[in-house]
């Protein structure tokens, strides 16, 4: 079941009496807790009395089946919403080890109270099975729904999508602005695009001029096409786009994910290299974007196995450096300076 077919149940008044919504990705995992509480109560009076937001960190299990249990007032039901319940206080001991003590919430799952909708918003850090004791009860009395972690190679779609839902047009180019700068953080990529309901019309497009002046990210000084003038072999593009980075927004260029987006690229190099296929269509099913297919498909013959292998030995090394392993204090800026310097260098080598 998707995000949108959840939804589409409740809209429906298709309730399930308790629902645990569980995942590495929390961004759809709050998108329909936010549209179930804002949408479950037709009546803003009904909602005042039926309507408990609990906190997993300040809340038990027998707390939340003791709000479970009561009864609605001037109301058919009643809605029962637990955030963060990965921190219900009856999961994790102040030492942060995993117990299990979930025996109240489990016996009340067996036998859920018919007129409360439960919402259990569990965001898993790590990615789990799923089969435990706790999880297969809801499955038989209720409904669990997977938000999985979402890829590099997905990430354009749900930008699309996202921009879409807001009524805005967004083109490739610029969805690749946000992609490779943002990252795969829909959350954060969701509340950029919110904040531009004020600039931008309906069915308004979202250009590259409106990205750089209210979400700071540059049409031509960014780390995709940082990266991407290093996968071309550019070094004085590269150095420029590395120079002014650094010395216009050091502490935003700090946080920003140069080497696991220099990874990624070269990463889909190496698939390509052990492919059968090895048309230019083919590198876009890798996630590299329509307008630098030109680009990969020819770093292909600079960059060989070898190389990239050598590369992503590097990448590991220096993104090691970056969070101060050895005791290492060198700003990250000349860390990556220093990084495509010797990317650079390897590139040059004669391939073997």
């Amino acid at each position: 079941m998707t995000y949108k077919e959840l939804i589409a149940s409740f809209d429906k008044k298709e309730y399930a009496p308790i629902y645990l919504l569980r995942g590495e990705e929390p961004y759809f995992i709050d998108k329909v807790a936010r549209y179930i509480e804002e949408h479950f109560f037709k009546d803003e009076s009904a909602k005042d009395f039926n309507l408990s937001l609990l906190y997993g960190m300040d809340t038990t299990a027998a707390q939340v089946v003791s709000f479970a249990k009561e009864y609605p007032m001037m109301s058919d039901y009643r809605l029962v919403i637990v955030r963060e319940a990965q921190n219900l206080q009856d999961i994790y001991q102040k030492s942060r080890k995993k117990i299990d003590n979930l025996e109240e919430l489990i016996e009340y799952a067996k036998h859920p109270q018919k007129q409360t909708v439960l919402v259990l918003c569990h965001k898993d850090k790590e990615k789990t099975s799923g089969t435990t004791t706790f999880q297969k009860t809801i499955k038989e009395n209720g409904v669990v729904f997977e938000s999985k972690r979402i890829y590099d190679n997905q990430l354009p779609d749900h930008i699309k999508a996202i921009a879409k839902e807001k009524r805005f047009v967004i083109a490739d180019n610029e969805v690749k602005l946000l992609a490779t700068n943002i990252g795969n953080n829909l959350s954060r990529i969701d509340n950029e695009l919110e904040k531009l309901h004020n600039i931008v019309p309906p069915n308004g497009a979202i250009t590259a001029k409106i990205i750089e002046d209210y979400i700071g990210i540059s049409k031509e000084y960014n780390v995709f096409e940082l990266v991407t003038s290093v996968i071309a072999c550019d070094e004085a593009k590269a150095y420029k786009i590395l120079t002014y980075l650094a010395s216009t927004n050091p502490d935003d260029f700090a946080k920003m994910p140069t080497i696991s987006t220099l990874y990624a690229a070269f990463y889909r190099l190496l698939q390509y290299h052990f492919a059968v296929d090895k048309s230019k269509e083919f590198l876009k099913t890798l996630g590299v974007f329509w307008t630098d297919v030109n680009v990969y498909y020819a770093a292909s013959y600079v960059y060989s196995v070898a190389k990239i292998k050598t590369i992503m030995h590097l990448l590991r090394q220096y993104d090691l450096m970056s969070k101060g392993a050895s005791g290492n204090d060198t700003k990250k800026h000349e860390l990556i300076k220093e990084l495509i310097f010797k990317i650079f260098q390897v590139s040059k080598a004669r391939n073997r």
